[in-house]
Order: C-alpha cells, then sequence, then structure tokens
C-alpha cells in the first residue's frame, strides 16, 4: 500500500534542525488476519472499544499511536503486544492498522501496561483550567471554596448523574446547568450538618437528596436543622436515595404536628 510521504512545515524544520533525525519505519495494513492477539494481554473490553471507535471517527489520529508488534514464532503472522484495543477498533472499523515492530516480548507486555496510568479527574480539570475553560474554572473556584470530590462537583453543577457524565468531564466537555447562586445556597446550608455527621455531608448521594428537596414546596431547611439539632441519633448515613428519603423525613417529623411526606 503506498502511502503520502509526510513533510515537515517551515516552523517543525527549523526548531528540529539540529536534532538528529531517527526514521522509525511504520506500516500500515488492512489485512487484519495477519496480526495475532495474545490471550495473556488484558481483556478486550466491549465499552472501551466502542469509546475508541467514536473517537476514531470524530478524528482519526490512530497514525499517530500505532500498534506494536513482533513476529511470531513460525514467522508468519504479527503478534499484537501493545494497542489491542485501538487494533479491534479500528478492524470493526475498516479502518487501516498502522503499526511497527516493537523489542517488546510477552513478559514486558503486564509491566508496560501497569505503569501507563489514566489521567485523573483533577489532571483534566488542571488541563482544561489551563487552557481557560470557564465551566471548568467554575468548578475549580467551587472545589476550592466547598472541599468536595470532583465527581460531586460535577454531578452537582451539571444537575447529570449518568455513566457519561465522566467521561465527557474527560474530554472537555463538561458543562454549567446549574444555576451558581442555587449551588452557592445548597452547599452552604449542607456544610451546616457537617458538626452533626462528618460522612453524611459529604456523600453524594445525600446531596442528591437534599439538592431535590431544595425544591419541595413543604420542605424547610431551617427548620430540618432545628430538627436534627433535636434529635441527632436519627441523622445517620444511608447506602440508598430511598432509605436518605425515609431518614430525612422521619427527622424532618419528629413531633411536628403537620408531617410531610418525602417519599
Amino acid at each position: 500500500m503506498k502511502t503520502k510521504e509526510v513533510k515537515l512545515t517551515r516552523k517543525q524544520e527549523t526548531i528540529a534542525s539540529e536534532d538528529r533525525k531517527l526514521l522509525v519505519p511504520m506500516f500500515v495494513s488492512t489485512d487484519y488476519d495477519k496480526f495475532l492477539l495474545i490471550e495473556s494481554n488484558r481483556l478486550i473490553k466491549p465499552g472501551k472499544i466502542a469509546k475508541l471507535k467514536e473517537e476514531i471517527e470524530r478524528k482519526n489520529l490512530t497514525h499517530e499511536n500505532e500498534v506494536k508488534v513482533s513476529i511470531s514464532e513460525d514467522g508468519n503472522r504479527l503478534i499484537v503486544n501493545d494497542g489491542q484495543h485501538s487494533f479491534v477498533a479500528c478492524m470493526e472499523l475498516g479502518f487501516p492498522i498502522y503499526y511497527r515492530f516493537s523489542d517488546m516480548a510477552i513478559d514486558d507486555i503486564g509491566m508496560v501496561n501497569s505503569v501507563q496510568d489514566k489521567w485523573t479527574l483533577y489532571d483534566s480539570l488542571h488541563h482544561y483550567c489551563h487552557r481557560g475553560i470557564h465551566d471548568y474554572k467554575v468548578l475549580a473556584g467551587f472545589r476550592k471554596q466547598y472541599h468536595y470530590p470532583i465527581s460531586t462537583l460535577i454531578h452537582i453543577l451539571s444537575g447529570r448523574n449518568d455513566k457519561t457524565m465522566l467521561d465527557e468531564f474527560r474530554k472537555g466537555q463538561f458543562k454549567v446547568t446549574q444555576g451558581l447562586d442555587f449551588v452557592h445556597d445548597l452547599l452552604g446550608k449542607i456544610q451546616q450538618f457537617k458538626n452533626f455527621n462528618d460522612k453524611i455531608y459529604r456523600h453524594r448521594t445525600f446531596l442528591k437528596v437534599y439538592m431535590d428537596l431544595m425544591t419541595h414546596p413543604e420542605f424547610e431547611h431551617d427548620k430540618m436543622l432545628h430538627k436534627v439539632e433535636q434529635v441527632p441519633m436519627k441523622f445517620v448515613y444511608c447506602t440508598r436515595i430511598f432509605d436518605y428519603l425515609r431518614m430525612i423525613e422521619e427527622v424532618y417529623n419528629y413531633n411536628n404536628r403537620n408531617p410531610i411526606k418525602l417519599y
């Protein structure tokens, strides 16, 4: 298969003019049968394949992140040592496989994969704040003031709690959809529960429940706070939304002549 010669721009030639040029052979093929995946490598994750396919279709940069291979013992196949998910994604899309030969052996695969760190949410936050993305700078400001985990603030500020929320955050697609005054008010009120139970006021499930309760027509935060002061032993940590609603309702309705229903 003929490929177009890569030419440097004038700026690239200038900045690299005094450096030694290394020409590492890279090949491209659509003969998928010549490649062999290693069974002892990490299990192929369908979810990761789906995400890679989306990214490749959006902007195909596989030629800049080629698959690394070695030759099988019989000399007839190319063993995929690194980049198996990229290989499968390209194969399913019918895209060519860019590859180069590597000195990596099977025993090296575990070591290489173990030291490849996925970006943390903090890494993504730092990256997009540095690029001046407004919504990320807003989140950073809230994190500095309230010291909640980034994932919790993403949920509160975006009003979302779905599977793609964190992936989109890492891609730079995070958007603040909640009113900032409302979020400041919510977090300020929730922090008033810190002295009663340090674990509850930090719990994302509790924040989600309380966020919804702030719009309940009969629910009053000051009354809830007063009732917790009266019966702090009833203000307990829960694991599910329903259990929090039941707990809050029990506390709120303590000695209440007009009890309210929350669930």
